[in-house]
């Protein structure tokens, strides 16, 4: 099979020859299987472990300005701080909004515009993989996380109970620019994206960070509409969130996830055959191979053991994606990382 039937197929819930591969590493990891591999660049090596994926990612990053007249720098949404005051100084960051701020206070804030945002080259990106692998990414918009950074996450979680239209604006107000941004994004692509890729981390080891229904309440919608806008342009959509969130895959299944990323299977609630089992014929799985345990320190054995415990599990119907259940990061040894494509390389 080629890489783009076997994805396809699989995110059909159909079998294939092996699982579908990706790879997720941090740079260093990435550089040091580079040199031990004797390896050129990192296409070389996506190649060398057949990996399905090509990421096409999108910056929707805008400069600072300043330094201002009062010695502040303010960053794309906002927030405002001056490195020549100490750092326990009160002043040394301002946030642009506080509890007594008001909905009009956000809807006049000076919010980034998507028009200053490149998106040339983006087709070129698409089209230099499209024809052979999968093609997938998108802007990240964590605004979840974006949110807390901007106001303080204690404030946030606050500000859910006293002040929850405030939140609202204050969400809204990033949404409205990354979703925008994604859809420019998506009209650049030129039909040459398969899937969408966005971020948020919902869940700690033992749950999620809010309770679910202040998740339904405060994210759920917002998450929809990136998830409606991939939709409206023909892509599939890969949600990631690390960590225990099996209390919201249901609410992320009927809004259009079509795939979870990267199925932490060490926290709670999540170990694939239990996922599989309840979900496995409305989701996909992208992830799953222990990066808390078995992959740092399990043996070539124990990582062949864990690849071929999903592959027997998923022999059948498809919907299963071979990655890291985390990033790799140095304490993973190499070849732990090669056990773990060479196993799946053997197939079903």
């Amino acid at each position: 099979m080629t890489p783009r039937e076997r994805v396809m197929e699989s995110l059909a819930h159909r079998p294939t020859d092996r699982a579908p591969a990706n790879f997720h590493a941090n740079p260093d990891v990435t550089e040091r299987l580079l040199a031990n591999q004797g390896l050129r660049d990192e296409e070389e090596l996506l190649r060398l472990l057949q990996v399905d994926f090509r990421r096409v990612n999108m910056d929707y990053s805008q400069p600072d300005t300043g330094p201002d007249a009062e010695g502040y720098f303010r960053n794309m949404w906002g927030l405002r701080w001056n490195p020549d005051l100490p750092a326990d100084h009160p002043d040394r960051v301002i946030v642009p909004f506080t509890e007594d701020s008001t909905v009009e206070d956000v809807l006049a804030h000076q919010w980034p515009s998507p028009d200053a945002i490149d998106y040339r080259g983006v087709r070129d990106r698409c089209a230099r993989y499209h024809d052979e692998f999968i093609t997938y990414g998108a802007p990240w918009s964590p605004f979840f996380h974006e949110v807390g950074w901007l106001v303080g996450q204690e404030n946030l979680y606050m500000w859910m109970i006293s002040r929850p239209d405030l939140v609202d604006a204050i969400i809204n107000g990033f949404v409205d620019y990354e979703v925008e941004v994604t859809r420019r994004f998506l009209e650049a692509c030129d039909g040459l994206l398969d899937i969408t890729y966005f971020g948020n981390d919902f869940g700690t080891q033992r749950g999620l960070f809010i309770s679910p229904a202040h998740w339904e309440r405060f994210f759920r919608r917002p998450l929809k509409r990136f998830f409606d806008v991939s939709h409206d342009y023909g892509c599939k959509v890969m949600k990631h969130s690390c960590g225990s969130v099996r209390a919201i895959i249901p609410s992320l299944i009927e809004d259009g996830v079509d795939i979870l990323d990267p199925v932490q299977v060490r926290a709670e609630g999540m170990s694939l055959p239990g996922l599989v089992r309840d979900f496995g014929d409305r989701l996909s799985f992208h992830g799953g191979v222990d990066t808390q345990r078995t992959l740092p320190f399990g043996t070539t054995d124990d990582v062949r053991a864990e690849v071929r415990s999903y592959l027997d599990l998923t022999r059948d119907r498809g919907g299963y994606i071979l990655n890291g259940s985390q990033n790799f990061i140095a304490d993973i040894p190499d070849e732990n990382i090669l056990a773990m494509y060479d196993e799946n390389l053997k197939g079903y």
